[in-house]
């Protein structure tokens, strides 16, 4: 096993795409947080590095037995959940209408990093925007979800991915 961190670097998103992206944040409660889960959305909140006030985001996520598996694929190394996590590790996990405190760690082995990339390509096709609202977002030039995953798998060894591991469950607030 080698190690060595991820270096994807992206420009982050803008205009109606950034908007998109920061929508769930707003959307994540009641019976919408169950169907964000369900489309393997995780709202993810965590300390930032600057400010030390808590920081919510919502990220695509895996489910793997008792962790979740997150991937930093649309600005990469630049991500601020993913700089902030670095700094701080301890985080807060909802997924649906459960809640945990868990550690996030980072996978520094770049073969382990295409593994499960590759396992979340599988895992896809269940996740992100409905499979029939997929080629009408790519039509208008929104979001290419499928074009995403490619582009994930083509820089897999280099992407961030991070192993939540719940620790402790908590009220949900």
């Amino acid at each position: 096993m080698s190690e060595r961190p991820p270096t994807l670097v992206r420009h982050r998103p803008r205009g109606l795409l950034r908007l998109a992206f920061k929508l769930p944040v707003y959307l994540y409660r009641g019976p919408m947080a169950s169907l964000l889960a369900w489309r393997c959305v995780i709202l993810l909140t965590t300390i930032g590095r600057k400010t030390g006030l808590p920081r919510r985001t919502a990220v695509s996520a895996m489910r793997l037995d008792d962790r979740f598996i997150v991937f930093a694929g649309f600005a990469g190394v630049r991500a601020d959940w993913y700089r902030n996590l670095l700094a701080h590790p301890e985080v807060v996990v909802r997924a649906g209408n459960q809640c945990w405190r868990a550690t996030a760690h980072v996978v520094l082995d770049p073969a382990e990093r295409r593994a499960l990339m590759t396992q979340m390509a599988e895992y896809s096709r269940r996740c992100g925007p409905p499979l029939v609202v997929r080629p009408l977002l790519r039509l208008l030039h929104i979001f290419d979800y499928d074009a995403e995953i490619a582009f994930a798998l083509a820089h897999a060894e280099e992407l961030p991915v991070v192993e939540l591991r719940p620790h402790s469950q908590i009220p949900c607030s």
